[in-house]
């Protein structure tokens, strides 16, 4: 336990992390009247200032409560969704009372075929010319902060909560190279982020390994350990939002896959994805982007390993020509001027190539090398006929490869974790007991209450939400005594 005395400095509501989440609980806190200090062990911006487009502003409706209770598969109290709803259907005012503009971003529901996906309503926050709607959210979000002029501790790293009594009262952090302790007089709101740079975390409790990642770097699950620590319960961590993507050793994140044929119009489909033996299993033009992870994860108990992980991306030189096969400027990794027709790769050794099926399949590890040619001539056949009995894939997407083949090792990338501390309806964490943790709060990615599958535009949806109404409800704590 803490003892009361020592303090570095205090404020009425510690926010821990400098991300979407922490940016709107600190201005909510700070508009309730409260004293805000944030704590950033980085410069911030987080996930979202990597983030690529839009944020979730659904209708506040029965039909829209039916909608996340599916995509939730019971993980969440209908208490928690009405929260969420209540908040989440002002985000659009709230940004416009930051100054921003939105547009409309269709399509809004990612599983449209649920009950109530037709009130999902997807928006981004207009910037400047070719910029990702994430961008323009963090930098309407931290002129905020500026403007209320609320103190920021950067390059200053969260090491423990402090309680008196079963309170907590403050928090431990390390300052160019000390440990000082500051104190909160209502309240610490953790606003950390996932986990998706914790290898131990991720062997733990996501399934399929390895399993990289793409958005920014500190995130390591740090917030996590710290509420463990006073007990808290977990939930949602086997949650993720996880495309395929590329990973090379030169970069710590991964490239998101995205092929010319998810960005323009009559592209080309001559593009197939295969296991470790060379077999396709899927249609590869259908696969969900946040939910690809789960087409690669299935672990085969008679090889007793992830014979899809990694997977390969085969393609012809049409694919390669056409376009890159990732979303240029995306994630940690948007700095990378990734060349127009993939040749800057294949020169690095990234992507692979060869005249005959077998070659390929040698140079990326498939084995036996033969069965990659008698799967490709097996999908060739398929789109003579016009027909993919197998995986039903379309058959405007039948295009056979032809001419010289490249390809490609695809990995699960996680755009985000969902899981960490479980919280109640109003953003207080939880003990194992399901008791809140006095005086501590979360918002954000850390224990996100996407719990399975997953919403396009959930994630900053949520830290618009969610982050206001923990702000609010950590300004309102009676101040300890």
């Amino acid at each position: 336990m803490a003892t009361i005395d020592n303090w570095a400095n205090e404020a009425d509501v510690i926010v821990l992390g400098f991300g979407g989440a922490g940016a709107v609980t600190a201005i909510s806190a700070h508009d309730a009247g409260a004293k805000v200090l944030i704590i950033e062990k980085a410069e911030g911006g987080g996930n979202t200032r990597l983030a690529t487009l839009t944020f979730l502003c659904p209708l506040n409706s029965a039909e829209a409560k039916q909608y996340i209770q599916a995509l939730s598969f019971g993980r969440l109290d209908d208490t928690v969704i009405d929260e969420f709803l209540k908040w989440s259907s002002s985000n659009v005012e709230f940004v416009g009372k930051l100054g921003g503009e939105v547009q409309v971003c269709p399509p809004g529901a990612t599983f449209p075929t649920l009950p109530g996906s037709e009130t999902m309503v997807r928006y981004r926050v207009k910037g400047e010319k070719d910029e990702f709607g994430g961008a323009s959210l963090w930098k309407l979000l931290s002129r905020a902060v500026d403007n209320r002029k609320i103190n920021i501790f950067r390059h200053t790293t969260a090491k423990k909560l402090l309680r008196s009594g079963d309170e907590v009262v403050g928090v431990e952090c390390e300052q160019a190279g000390e440990l000082i302790r500051i104190r909160s007089r209502k309240a610490v709101v953790l606003a950390t982020g996932g986990f998706e740079y914790s290898e131990t975390m991720k062997r733990e409790h996501i399934s399929g390994y390895p399993i990289y990642a793409y958005g920014d770097v500190g995130n390591k699950g740090d917030g996590i350990k710290m509420a463990q620590e006073l007990g808290a319960d977990l939930w949602h961590m086997n949650a993720v939002a996880a495309p395929l993507g590329y990973k090379f050793s030169e970069y710590e994140a991964a490239f998101i896959m995205e092929m010319p044929s998810y960005r323009i119009p009559n592209p080309p489909y001559s593009f197939v994805i295969v296991d470790q033996e060379g077999k396709r299993f899927c249609d590869e033009t259908a696969l969900e982007k946040y939910s690809m992870w789960m087409a690669v994860t299935r672990f085969d108990t008679g090889k007793l390993k992830y014979t899809r992980i990694p997977s390969f991306l085969i393609f012809d030189e049409r694919t390669c020509l056409h376009g890159p096969i990732t979303r240029v400027g995306h994630g940690a990794n948007r700095s990378y001027p990734w060349s127009a027709d993939n040749g800057a790769e294949i020169a690095r050794g990234w992507i692979v190539s060869a005249e005959q099926p077998e070659e390929l399949a040698q140079k990326l590890g498939i084995h036996p090398a033969k069965q990659l040619r008698t799967r490709l001539e097996a999908y060739s056949k398929n789109c003579q006929s016009g027909n993919d009995e197998e995986f039903l894939r379309p058959k405007k997407t039948l295009q056979p490869l032809s001419n010289r083949l490249f390809g490609v090792p695809v990995w699960p990338g996680l755009l985000n974790t969902q899981g960490g501390p479980r919280r109640n309806e109003r953003g207080q964490i939880l003990n194992v007991w399901q008791k809140p943790i006095p005086r501590l709060y979360a918002a954000g990615e850390l224990g996100s209450i996407w719990g399975f599958l997953y919403q396009s535009g959930g994630n900053l949806g949520e830290c618009l939400a969610l982050g206001r109404m923990v702000g609010r409800n950590a300004a309102a704590e009676t101040p300890v005594s």
